[in-house]
């Protein structure tokens, strides 16, 4: 039987063998298990919060280029930014799918770590 569990937000898919239970008398028509339907739903999806609209950079670095521009439709993980520290360049993606609103960094800018990148709506 396989399984999907969630765990800390990262989902497994996990094979189950069910053994019997030596101590447990079991006729014939209890062999097959009831798996309940709340196991069987798919996840809720958590909703979107404003927050999670905001761009942010992960590390400290300089913007070596903009991809995204204003009013621009982007999709999640598109690229918004790259930026390039310690001679390695790192493609920063949007984080949910919108509308570009602001994009408050421009190619040679010096960003911190936390630092916002890019708005959407």
């Amino acid at each position: 039987m396989k399984l999907r569990i969630t765990v800390e937000g990262k989902t497994y898919d996990v094979g189950v063998e069910v053994l019997p239970d030596p101590e447990a008398e079991v006729s014939e028509d209890e062999s097959v298990l009831a798996v309940p339907e709340s196991v069987l739903r798919p996840p809720r999806l958590p909703d979107i919060r404003p927050q999670d609209k905001i761009c942010r950079s992960p590390i400290a670095g300089v913007v070596v280029s903009v991809a995204a521009s204003l009013r621009q439709k982007i999709r999640q993980d598109d690229p918004v930014v790259i930026i390039e520290a310690m001679k390695m360049q790192t493609t920063i993606g949007a984080p949910a799918d919108g509308v570009v609103e602001e994009v408050p960094v421009m190619p040679g800018d010096s960003v911190k770590s936390g630092q916002v990148l890019c708005k959407i709506s």
